[in-house]
């Protein structure tokens, strides 16, 4: 995977490095380091996060789109 290709993945998820950092359990330095090309994705990473992307790129067709500018108020209830 691409530091360029890991970047529109990340950006598909709505993922920061700190994100993808907690949700892998390593230091944000790494993912850091792999958004820079500092440091190789390992493939493992790289498939993981191709298929989280396809999967939530799929999902988006079906997401909800009636609660756009909706508030909660106390009258709700």
């Amino acid at each position: 995977m691409t530091p360029e290709r890991y970047a529109q993945c990340l950006e598909i998820l709505r993922w920061t490095n700190e994100t993808l950092a907690e949700a892998l359990g390593c230091d944000e330095s790494l993912t850091e380091a792999y958004a820079l090309g500092l440091a190789e994705i390992p493939p493992k990473v790289g498939a993981w996060l191709e298929v989280l992307a396809l999967a939530h790129q799929a999902a988006e067709s079906g997401k909800p789109t009636g609660l756009k500018g909706k508030r909660f108020t106390e009258g709700d209830l």
